[in-house]
């Protein structure tokens, strides 16, 4: 079949596809909920195309289309594909390798924020992430750096000002005394606020960005909205790992349409077990009976999880479950080993009408 009708033929159905060159080898790689029309909007001419989707099309010889359930498999099936495969054009999914950490650690006198491809290791500090985005943590310390006037060119504490301190990037830090106090209870508010500890950081930011604003300083408000902006990115990222570090197993169903559903059994970044259940009748009461019996067989043989942080090799997949079931797309309940007695009455709950 050639390749326009492949196009015309494509399903409006959730699913993945794979691009091929005149070689038949993948170079791309994409998912969408509507197969049909994400594929084809590649192929008609729109100012909106970016020069590499341009040279990405000019490349495609032929298609291949994977149908899923949901637009959640869409997801996962294709974060698995990329990282077997490695397509030419899906290069912006970073590899586990490039994942950063943003570590703090004292050095002297003072502690020093450093972006790192490794967490440290032995209590020596602390070790925030992984981080899919090098951006995000730069622009994090750059921003704390910035609006506090933290950017010491020598912080060796001589005695003597650094370049910076003569040009207000830096509140004195080199000159020693209450700036280096200062300085340090400033990043101990950073540890507090991605431990969870405390929003004061955060909060003190933006009160000083609505000052500005109010004065009509808008070029520094802007300075502290990027670096809030930053900082609120770490933490959705540790919200992320805080939940799936947790360990929870999850009992997930979404409606497919008025007579079926599907349900996944989760834990972690692990998909244990998925099934679509329904028939004429809709998830009547015998197919609910028939589904807790079915899941009360299939909990019964996992086993407890290792309780671990978030490796690099796990974040993608977590933060696809995190946000997935933060959708509003699923209905979702926390199963606790004692609770698989009550497994039935957890199956009317999740699949109820609203």
């Amino acid at each position: 079949m050639s390749l326009f009708n492949k196009i015309k033929e494509i399903p409006a159905t959730p699913g993945v596809y794979l691009m091929k060159d005149s070689a038949g080898q993948v170079i791309y790689v994409g998912k969408s909920k509507r197969l049909r029309q994400r594929v084809q909007s590649y192929f008609r001419e729109s100012a909106t195309h970016t020069n590499k989707v341009r040279k990405l099309v000019k490349h495609i010889h032929d298609l291949e289309i994977i149908e899923t359930d949901t637009e959640f498999d869409a997801l996962l099936l294709e974060w698995q594909l990329i990282q077997e495969i490695r397509p030419q054009y899906n290069r912006q999914m970073k590899t586990p390798e490039a994942f950063l950490y943003l570590t703090i650690r004292k050095v002297g006198k003072l502690y020093r924020l450093r972006p790192s491809t490794q967490p440290l290791r032995g209590g020596d500090g602390w070790s925030f992430g992984p981080y899919t985005s090098r951006k995000t943590v730069s622009f994090a310390i750059r921003g704390l750096k910035d609006v506090y006037r933290l950017d010491c060119s020598n912080p060796a504490i001589n005695g003597s000002p650094c370049l910076n301190y003569s040009l207000g990037l830096c509140r004195g830090i080199c000159l020693g005394g209450k700036a280096v106090g200062e300085y340090n209870a400033i990043v101990e508010e950073l540890i507090h606020l991605l431990n969870g500890e405390s929003m004061e950081l955060l909060e003190d930011i933006q009160r000083e960005m609505r000052q500005l604003a109010a004065n009509l300083d808008f070029e520094r408000a802007a300075r502290y909205r990027n670096c809030i902006q930053s900082l609120q990115a770490l933490l959705q990222k540790e919200d992320v790992m805080d939940f799936t570090e947790g360990n929870h197993l999850m009992l997930v169903a979404e409606r497919l349409d008025e007579n079926r559903v599907k349900c996944f059994v989760i834990r972690r970044t692990d998909v244990l077990f998925s099934e679509v259940y329904g028939g004429e009748n809709g998830v009547d009461e015998k197919v609910r009976r028939d589904i807790s019996a079915r899941l009360s067989r299939e909990l019964a043989d996992i086993g407890p999880a290792a309780e671990r942080g978030v490796s690099r090799f796990e974040i993608d997949k977590a933060q696809i479950i995190y946000s997935y079931l933060r959708s509003g797309k699923c209905k979702y309940k926390m199963v606790a080993r004692e609770d698989f007695d009550a497994l039935e009455t957890m199956i009317f709950e999740i699949f109820s009408e609203e």
